[in-house]
Protein backbone atom coordinates (compact mmCIF):
# COMPACT_ATOMS: atom_id res chain seq x y z
CA UNK A 1 0.00 0.00 0.00
CA UNK A 2 1.32 3.60 -0.41
CA UNK A 3 2.07 6.35 1.81
CA UNK A 4 -0.15 8.91 2.53
CA UNK A 5 1.45 12.31 1.13
CA UNK A 6 4.02 13.55 3.32
CA UNK A 7 3.06 17.07 5.41
CA UNK A 8 6.20 18.37 4.42
CA UNK A 9 5.48 17.88 0.10
CA UNK A 10 5.65 21.18 -1.46
CA UNK A 11 2.69 22.58 -3.39
CA UNK A 12 2.90 22.85 -7.13
CA UNK A 13 3.53 26.70 -6.57
CA UNK A 14 6.67 25.86 -4.51
CA UNK A 15 7.88 23.41 -6.86
CA UNK A 16 7.90 25.87 -9.36
CA UNK A 17 9.36 28.07 -7.44
CA UNK A 18 12.45 25.82 -6.57
CA UNK A 19 13.00 24.86 -10.16
CA UNK A 20 12.97 28.63 -11.14
CA UNK A 21 15.41 29.50 -8.36
CA UNK A 22 17.74 26.39 -9.44
CA UNK A 23 17.94 28.23 -13.02
CA UNK A 24 18.50 31.26 -11.97
CA UNK A 25 21.23 30.51 -9.33
CA UNK A 26 22.91 27.53 -11.32
CA UNK A 27 21.96 28.52 -15.09
CA UNK A 28 21.96 32.17 -14.75
CA UNK A 29 18.52 31.99 -16.62
CA UNK A 30 16.19 35.21 -15.61
CA UNK A 31 12.80 32.75 -16.41
CA UNK A 32 12.09 29.69 -17.77
CA UNK A 33 8.70 31.53 -19.21
CA UNK A 34 8.86 30.98 -23.00
CA UNK A 35 9.25 34.70 -24.90
CA UNK A 36 9.46 32.99 -28.34
CA UNK A 37 12.63 34.76 -29.27
CA UNK A 38 15.59 32.74 -30.04
CA UNK A 39 18.02 35.27 -28.15
CA UNK A 40 15.50 34.95 -24.81
CA UNK A 41 14.61 31.37 -24.76
CA UNK A 42 18.19 29.38 -25.99
CA UNK A 43 21.13 29.81 -23.60
CA UNK A 44 24.47 29.37 -23.50
CA UNK A 45 25.23 27.36 -20.28
CA UNK A 46 28.35 25.70 -18.84
CA UNK A 47 29.00 21.79 -18.29
CA UNK A 48 29.98 22.58 -14.68
CA UNK A 49 26.48 24.93 -14.43
CA UNK A 50 25.04 22.48 -15.80
CA UNK A 51 26.17 19.78 -12.93
CA UNK A 52 25.36 22.24 -10.34
CA UNK A 53 21.14 22.59 -11.40
CA UNK A 54 21.41 18.77 -11.51
CA UNK A 55 23.02 18.10 -8.13
CA UNK A 56 20.62 21.22 -6.67
CA UNK A 57 17.54 19.96 -8.01
CA UNK A 58 19.01 15.88 -6.81
CA UNK A 59 19.58 17.34 -3.23
CA UNK A 60 15.87 19.11 -3.44
CA UNK A 61 14.60 15.64 -4.13
CA UNK A 62 16.04 14.18 -1.74
CA UNK A 63 15.28 16.34 1.17
CA UNK A 64 11.30 16.68 0.00
CA UNK A 65 11.31 12.66 -0.05
CA UNK A 66 12.93 12.84 3.58
CA UNK A 67 16.44 12.02 2.45
CA UNK A 68 18.86 12.88 5.52
CA UNK A 69 21.88 14.21 3.08
CA UNK A 70 22.04 17.51 1.27
CA UNK A 71 24.94 16.51 -0.48
CA UNK A 72 23.47 12.95 -1.75
CA UNK A 73 25.53 10.60 -3.93
CA UNK A 74 28.63 11.91 -5.98
CA UNK A 75 30.49 10.27 -8.59
CA UNK A 76 34.45 10.32 -8.32
CA UNK A 77 35.86 12.53 -11.31
CA UNK A 78 37.37 10.85 -14.47
CA UNK A 79 40.99 10.81 -14.66
CA UNK A 80 42.51 11.31 -18.26
CA UNK A 81 45.80 9.86 -18.84
CA UNK A 82 47.52 10.66 -22.40
CA UNK A 83 50.10 8.43 -23.40
CA UNK A 84 52.39 5.85 -21.17
CA UNK A 85 53.61 8.21 -19.10
CA UNK A 86 53.09 8.07 -15.71
CA UNK A 87 53.58 11.08 -15.02
CA UNK A 88 51.77 12.93 -17.59
CA UNK A 89 48.85 10.90 -15.79
CA UNK A 90 49.78 12.47 -12.92
CA UNK A 91 50.57 15.99 -13.82
CA UNK A 92 46.41 16.11 -15.41
CA UNK A 93 45.27 15.05 -12.06
CA UNK A 94 46.67 17.90 -10.36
Amino acid sequence: MANPKSSAALSPDEIVLMIESIAQDHLFIETLETRHSDRLDFHDVSVWGVKEALQAAFDAGMRAAGGTSKKAARRAPKTISVGKSKSNAAALQA
